[in-house]
């Protein structure tokens, strides 16, 4: 009711009736950075796409930016294919820990949660969190949280109704698990062998119902697809408010309790509207090694670069130079994964909005959609057979006019 009647208002000052279809609205996805198999190239398109429908729906609804992009990476979450949600990456202890942030560019709040197991939807408590900032102070001033991490999160979850469920570990990130334990428990200068040992037994005893992975002859097989923690959403609502939102299942074997870039300020995710002083609004979200993204604070870096400037693409490519690929933060690491989904939007008479990807991993799948549009585009971007991954990128670019 409550957003009904905020419908209403917002649309009688605009001069529309709530019957007119909806199609100023834009949305964009990806489902990570890395290095994506050929083979599964069909499968995260159609993943990608279905992202971006559930969210258009929602914008054609003349819902906000936030809740679509809650929705778009929800949408992604629910799919094993990705390393977010159920089918994330394990950690060396076989446990699923689970990143996520979202950040409104109408308020400018942001919520996280960071190693919060037992929850299928990581991204939907990051977006409570921001939607009970807006509800202001607590009594006696206390500060409500943006991020949580651990059973703190889990606890926040329990305290409103929110299911626990251990039901997250995939059939295909238990072969991974195994796979890469097993090369661990093998070398005698790792250090975690003796939890490798301990946990491997227990995820083994735990999993009957999976027991056919251990009679499989690819029981041993990694997935063929080498991409890095992070899918993420982008979008710009009927009343041109951004929002972007990340989340992440991290790296293989991770130590339990390792923060990623998705649930750290600035990093995974950033988003911010147009001012009266500054025309246009950027929303942006990352992907790509954790630790990298956080030290150079990538998706805040990439919006300051290009919110004031004429060229996009060029403020882009100069900031994914200057401030990732060779960046004095970054000295130490001979090769640089990062992968950036920017979008942009500028109001004039009508709404202009440009959308580019640039990334120095292998490749980068990604997916669009517009009001206008009848169906959703999707695309995995590679770099050049030549080029160096860690080292070299590539950008493109869409723009529409809504």
């Amino acid at each position: 009711l409550a957003l009904h009647e905020k419908v209403q208002t917002e649309a009688d000052v605009l001069n529309m009736s709530t019957k007119e279809e909806v199609k100023n609205v834009f949305v964009a996805v990806h489902v990570g950075a890395g290095n994506h198999s050929k083979w599964n190239e069909s499968s995260y398109k159609d993943i990608c796409k279905k992202a971006c429908k559930q969210a258009l729906l929602l914008l054609k609804a003349r819902c906000s930016a936030l809740e679509a992009v809650t929705a778009a990476v929800a949408a992604l979450e629910d799919d094993e294919l990705t390393n977010c949600g159920k089918g994330s990456n394990m950690t060396v202890t076989g446990t699923v820990e689970c990143d996520a942030s979202v950040m409104d560019g109408e308020t400018l709040h942001f919520g996280a949660v960071g190693a919060l197991s037992g929850v299928a939807n990581p991204v939907v408590i990051a977006s409570r969190l921001v939607e009970e900032q807006k509800l202001g102070p607590l009594p006696y001033g206390r500060v409500r949280p943006s991020v949580l991490v651990g059973k703190g999160a889990q606890q926040f979850c329990v305290d409103r109704g929110i299911g626990i469920t251990d039901n997250l570990v995939s059939v295909a990130a238990l072969k991974t698990f195994r796979h890469y334990s097993r090369k661990c428990l093998k070398s005698e200068t790792t250090n975690c062998t003796h939890k490798l040992k301990k946990r491997k037994l227990e995820i083994e005893e735990s999993t009957s119902s999976l027991s056919s992975v251990n009679q499989s002859p690819s029981a041993d097989i990694p997935r063929a697809d080498a991409v890095h923690d992070t899918v993420g959403a982008v979008c710009v609502d009927h009343f041109g408010n951004v929002a972007a939102a990340a989340s992440s299942g991290g790296i293989w074997l991770k130590h339990a309790g390792r923060l990623g870039a998705s649930a750290v300020y600035g990093a995974g995710c950033w988003a911010q509207n147009q001012t009266s002083d500054i025309k246009t609004g950027v929303a942006a979200v990352t992907s790509g090694c954790g630790e990298q993204l956080m030290k150079t604070l990538l998706a805040k870096t990439s919006c300051d670069s290009v919110r004031s400037s004429d060229n996009l693409t060029h403020s882009l490519a100069n900031s994914f130079k200057d401030s990732f690929l060779e960046s004095e933060f970054l000295k130490p690491c001979n090769e640089k994964f990062a992968g950036i989904l920017l979008l942009r939007t500028v109001q004039n008479e009508n709404r202009e909005v440009e959308v580019a990807w640039i990334h120095s991993t292998a490749s980068m799948c990604l997916g669009y959609m517009s009001g206008h549009s009848k169906a959703p585009t999707a695309t995995v971007s590679r770099l050049e057979i030549d080029s160096l991954p860690g080292q070299a990128y590539i950008m493109s670019s869409h723009f529409v006019l809504l």
